[in-house]
């Protein structure tokens, strides 16, 4: 079975083209609907039942969340939930949580959407389900769909903005006096990707970002870091590890934040709500993604010619806490 991904590559046109024209988008040319229809026909493309359905709005929108025991455990999952159940109430439309049914198991995930007769779907699904395919009949079909938190070619994808909060965080630094930083972590490509931006946005400020490793991070170590570099502040991505190393830290002596400073940029979500640490961070709120997520889609079922696949990327918040030391102050 052909993908509008092999109609893309058969013409040279983008995925988001493609489903346009088979969805009839009015900004599409007629030339190009019609070699796409025709490109579609020679392939042995298959329409899913989204595209064949009626699409009479039930004024209900569908959550779809393969793992929803996680909506229920996790506080940041549940705070997503709560931002998309305010947006929707705003708007007059209910939510629908499609989780792993039992009774559906047989159907696929574009029958089970059909079933369900919700009008589109806001996706929460792992990196690891879309990338082993998971949801390719979903994402082929003609069912209006946003992605949160993860990027899908040829939809709308509601995401984080790392560039925007390293921008956000290093600004506050730099009023607070601090010149250099220090980022550490692993040599994966993520890491060496996030490192290469904090870079880049440090020195849109005057400002630089080292790179180190975690084990380089022993209490005498950040003296020598501080003395020899005149590094002043260590950015971490995770709550657990700045704690472990404040603790760490101030068992050997340092005062923090008068030693060294320390700041977590873009919590995980499996972390969210535990902020009675007092470390200054910047993430986004899982409220704002999911009001996000049900606005585009709200615009989306109303106006179709708006859906041109574009990623949406959001700008979290500082929450200021007692770890950043204010370097003017003398």
């Amino acid at each position: 079975m052909a993908y509008q991904k092999d109609i893309s590559a058969v013409l040279g046109l983008s995925v988001s083209t493609v489903s346009k024209a088979l969805k009839g988008y009015p900004d599409i040319s007629e030339e190009t609907k019609r070699k796409v229809l025709k490109t579609a026909e020679e392939l042995d493309y298959k329409y899913g039942e989204g595209e064949r359905r009626s699409r009479m709005m039930s004024g209900t929108i569908g959550i779809l969340a393969p793992g929803s025991a996680d909506l229920v455990k996790s506080p940041y999952y549940r705070e997503m939930l709560c931002g998309m159940a305010g947006e929707a109430a705003e708007r007059r439309r209910d939510l629908l949580i499609m989780g792993e049914d039992c009774a559906e198991q047989h159907m696929s995930w574009v029958g089970r959407v059909a079933a369900r007769r919700v009008d589109g779907v806001c996706l929460l699904a792992s990196r690891e389900d879309l990338y082993r395919g998971r949801f390719a009949e979903l994402l082929e079909s003609n069912i209006p769909l946003i992605s949160v938190e993860n990027e899908v070619t040829g939809h709308t994808s509601i995401c984080r903005d790392f560039r925007k909060n390293a921008a956000a965080i290093l600004g506050y630094l730099r009023k607070k006096g601090h010149r250099i930083t220090v980022f550490p972590g692993d040599q994966s490509i993520g890491y060496r990707k996030y490192a290469s931006i904090l870079a880049e946005e440090a020195g849109k400020l005057d400002m630089d970002c080292l790179k180190t490793d975690l084990s380089a991070l022993s209490a005498e170590n950040v003296l020598k870091l501080s003395a020899e570099a005149k590094v002043t502040c260590v950015f971490f991505t995770s709550r657990r590890e700045a704690a472990c190393r404040i603790r760490e830290w101030e068992k050997s002596g340092l005062t923090i934040p008068e030693d060294m400073s320390a700041v977590v940029l873009q919590t995980d979500r499996e972390e969210w709500g535990s902020g009675e640490d007092g470390i200054t961070c910047l993430s986004n709120a899982p409220s704002e993604l999911g009001r996000e997520a049900v606005r585009k889609l709200v615009k989306i079922l109303d106006h179709p010619e708006t859906d041109i696949g574009e990623r949406v990327s959001l700008e979290g918040s500082i929450a200021v806490g007692k770890t950043v030391n204010d370097l003017n102050v003398r």
